[in-house]
């Protein structure tokens, strides 16, 4: 059986950490755009990268890209692939992602006009959110329905995103809940490196509290800075250092911020790590913290950085905010999303004792184990392929 896995401009090693297995099964073929967000050279199988309008068409016309990106909005969020029809002609199962994306469309009308079948993995966990507008500013309707109504099976990753497809109308015989999965070989606890700790400005007797994503609004980067600063105003606390590994809007802004707040001695910007690095980051921390934000237009969809921190042993602090009570379970502490009190308190928890984050890392560990296993995942993911081939 030929399997098409389509993303983009987003396809990523750590989505596709559980399809990786399925390789020895299924004829897999991935494809991508050239400007892919990720590095993807050693995902597991066989990756194509194609053109998608919006960069061929704005290097052509690079001065006018504002209506060059307006004019391509009509081919869904990431756009037209070009040469994607001829790629799938032979392929029987075709994979996309999310009901607003170019390339879902393709792959739904090539469905529509043949015997083949398409899955669709969705995140979005707002119903009727990409319904709306795209971007905020052209209607995206069109396309999100003929998906809709021409995608075979849905995989959702968290029943918040299936309970958003069951509003908007798709029958719930139709819609599978698989999460994403992790490595549970490479994201496991080990000794730290002394050089990341280092990296990370975490002393050899200080509490190393780590940040991996976005740094963006939403991903509460702002509050962890304010609790930073009530973390200062306590002696007690004097032991904990932050950091926070990525880059994104913020970058700028964030460090002038921790300046002014009087803590940038006990907060290091480490910018962007690659993914071959993320477990020795990980296992140079002692806690791990995602602050994320409810936004108009976005809540947390899963937080991949959890299930990798937990795997790593490391206990969590996150926020109810979309996905994310869902993936951690009791497995964290789940505090109020915007909120540096609440960040603040669980800090000063996790730093009143190695027994206190001894015992949550551990139950963070088992509940990956049990819950997101990539090998578990990728078996449910077969699962839905073999459905379809029936």
């Amino acid at each position: 059986m030929k399997i098409a896995i389509v993303r983009g401009s987003n396809m990523n090693p750590f989505e596709m950490q559980s399809y990786a297995p399925l390789a020895s099964k299924y004829d897999i073929t991935g494809y991508a755009a050239f400007n892919n967000h990720y590095d993807i050279d050693d995902i597991g199988f066989t990756v194509k990268r194609l053109h998608i309008a919006e960069e061929y068409y704005a290097s052509l016309l690079w001065p006018l890209n504002s209506l060059v990106y307006v004019a391509m909005l009509p081919l869904g969020g990431n756009f037209k692939m070009f040469g994607l029809e001829k790629e799938l002609a032979d392929k029987d199962i075709l994979h996309a992602a999310e009901t607003y994306n170019g390339y879902s469309y393709q792959c739904a009308r090539l469905r529509k006009n043949s015997k083949k079948k398409l899955a669709l993995t969705v995140w979005e966990n707002i119903p009727f959110q990409s319904h709306r507008t795209f971007k905020g500013i052209a209607d995206n309707g069109r396309i999100i329905g003929f998906v809709r109504e021409n995608t075979d099976l849905f995989i959702a990753v968290t029943e918040r995103a299936k309970k958003a497809l069951l509003i908007e109308g798709v029958p719930e015989e139709r819609i599978r809940v698989v999460p994403t999965g992790v490595d549970i070989s490479r994201f496991k606890p080990r000794k730290p490196d002394r050089g990341m700790r280092e990296k990370f400005g975490f002393g050899e007797n200080e509490i190393g509290v780590l940040f991996i994503g976005r740094l963006e609004r939403e991903k509460g980067v702002y509050d962890l800075l304010y609790a930073a600063r009530l973390m200062k105003d306590d002696s007690e606390l004097s032991c904990v250092k932050i950091a926070l590994v990525g880059s994104g809007p913020e970058k700028v802004r964030l460090p002038l911020l921790a300046a002014k707040l009087g803590v940038a001695d006990m907060v290091r910007f480490v910018g962007s790590i690659s993914y071959k690095d993320a477990p020795a980051a990980y296992n140079a921390a002692d806690a791990f913290i995602l602050p994320s934000i409810p936004m108009q237009f976005w809540q947390e969809q899963f937080g991949m950085v959890l299930i990798e921190a937990m795997a790593s042993g490391l206990p969590v602090i996150s926020t109810m905010s979309g996905s994310i009570p869902e993936v951690v379970g009791d497995a964290g502490i789940l505090i109020q999303p915007n909120d540096p009190s609440s960040i603040y308190q669980a800090v000063a928890e996790l730093a009143s004792g190695d027994e206190a984050r001894r015992r949550l890392g551990i139950r963070a560990r088992k509940h990956v184990e049990d819950m997101f296993d990539k090998d578990k995942i990728s078996k449910n993911i077969s699962l839905v392929y073999d459905e379809l081939s029936a």
